[in-house]
């Protein structure tokens, strides 16, 4: 115990850091079901993953035009408008990985563009995405609202 005070005591707090970082990046590329985790994983993204392997949640695909599409983990019971927030909260957490620093207005983004699963939109929020025949690993796409001119 007296060598982990003294080990403790040499090392900083960003080398404690670094060292944690580095073995739980170990840890997850050796698991089969984290590995394909990002390293720098928050606990929200664990207890995802987990309650996916466990039945609770499923797995759908956000589809973009020219982009990398998004993996989105929501519950399996989730209304149209839980989805949009997961939708909004992966992004956010993708462009803070890839270092963008751009405000997006979500109020806007669902304005303008609506979900779409095997050419069903996903239009009403109260509504539940199995509703819509939403299940495990389907992929989503964004569509373009078409507004009646007046």
């Amino acid at each position: 115990m007296d060598e982990m005070i003294s080990i403790a005591k040499e090392v900083s707090h960003d080398e404690v850091l670094e060292i944690t970082k580095s073995l739980l990046s170990t840890l997850f590329k050796s698991d089969s079901l984290l590995s394909d985790l990002p390293s720098d994983i928050i606990l929200e993204e664990i207890l995802s993953q987990t309650a996916v392997e466990h039945g609770q949640s499923i797995t759908v695909i956000v589809s973009r035009e020219d982009e990398q599409p998004l993996k989105v983990i929501v519950p399996q019971n989730s209304t149209v408008r839980e989805l949009k927030k997961a939708v909004a909260r992966h992004f956010e957490l993708y462009q803070q990985r890839m270092g963008n620093r751009v405000k997006i207005s979500w109020r806007y983004i669902w304005k303008t563009y609506s979900l779409n699963y095997d050419s069903l939109t996903l239009d009403k929020d109260d509504s539940k995405i199995t509703d819509y025949g939403v299940t495990n690993k389907v992929i989503l796409t964004f569509k373009k609202i078409r507004r009646k001119p007046r």
